[in-house]
């Protein structure tokens, strides 16, 4: 994907405003600032972006409204939109879904997350618009294959509605369903549970590549993770180019261990980074042993930390999650 992507940027506080901005343009995105919700949507109609990132409290419409009403226009049905929230904003986040955002973010945002979560929802429409145009060509096998996937999530609803429709794996809002029912169990019987995050070294590198490479790719190793699971565990891609890994009754020493598999299987299957290497990933974990943490989130998060961690401390490695590994992710 090439670096041009446009932006509308909707925040009415100038001084969060501007250093946003120029976070994004630091990255190579052309950025558009509106001050308003009605400025969102002129701008917006007048020459579509890639993706508008809207606070919720704009004034003269605010972001609901707005992004309600860029859906529902046929001239700006297709742009990417990003609801950013507060940090303790469930409803708001539970409505953003429901008027159809693509990305919900809360406070408080990391330095560079807004650049890389624009960049991340961007590709990921292009890799389904690329999926589309396969299909349409594609006659031999992987082909068919999609097309019969496509009839069973058209006969079964409740599948297309908690699969990932590039990879067949479980999608990011049903995996949170299903961390926090194992949580619940883990805390009332006492057994372990952790979570294993993989992610590419090279991410960025990916996301800005070919979509069809990537593709490839993303669907090699959701097979080699089913491969590698137990009838147990539960699978999800989450942020275009990671995994998430749920594995009920394991400690960290089993997580470990399968994490370890993973990155040895993903190397050796000579994936090119870009730059004439070979591709690796990292691999984060956290564990619930029946104290280590007070929720599902604490736990995922953890697991999101030590993954972090793991490239920042050279990647192609395991890393479990530690009081170290959170600060390591500190500026």
């Amino acid at each position: 994907m090439g670096q041009g992507l446009t932006v509308v940027l909707g925040d009415f506080d100038r001084v969060r405003a501007e250093a946003c901005q120029a976070e994004l343009e630091d990255r190579g995105l052309t950025v558009t600032r509106c001050e308003t919700g009605a400025e969102v949507m002129e701008h917006c109609g007048e020459s579509p972006p890639d993706i508008a990132v809207l606070e919720v409290f704009l004034p003269r419409k605010n972001g609901f409204e707005v992004l309600k009403a860029l859906k529902e226009d046929a001239r700006t049905a297709t742009v990417k939109v990003m609801l950013l929230l507060d940090e303790d904003d469930d409803y708001g986040e539970h409505r953003a879904r429901l008027c159809g955002a693509d990305v919900i973010h809360r406070r408080p945002i990391a330095p560079g997350a807004i650049a890389d979560l624009v960049r991340g929802c961007v590709q990921e429409s292009s890799l389904h618009a690329t999926t589309a145009d396969g299909e349409a060509e594609d006659g031999g096998l992987q082909g068919m294959l999609e097309a019969m996937e496509g009839r069973v999530q058209s006969e079964n609803p409740l599948i297309a509605h908690i699969t990932d429709k590039l990879t067949g794996l479980y999608n990011e809002p049903y995996m949170e369903l299903k961390i926090a029912e194992e949580f619940k169990k883990a805390r009332r019987f006492s057994i372990p549970l952790s979570c294993v995050a993989v992610g590419f070294d090279d991410d960025g590198a990916l996301s800005q590549g070919d979509a069809q490479e990537l593709r490839g790719i993303l669907n090699d190793v959701s097979g080699l993770l089913l491969c590698e699971s137990r009838d147990i565990d539960h699978i999800a891609r989450q942020n275009v180019v990671e995994f998430f890994l749920l594995l009920p009754h394991t400690d960290s020493e089993g997580a470990t261990a399968m994490a370890a598999r993973i990155l040895k299987s993903i190397e050796g299957r000579g994936f090119s980074s870009g730059d004439g290497g070979t591709l690796t990933a990292s691999a984060g974990i956290s564990t619930f042993t029946g104290a280590d943490a007070e929720s599902s989130e604490e736990l995922t998060t953890r697991c999101w930390q030590a993954l972090l961690a793991a490239r920042r401390w050279g990647g192609n490695r395991v890393t479990a999650w530690s009081a170290e590994a959170e600060n390591a992710n500190r500026p």
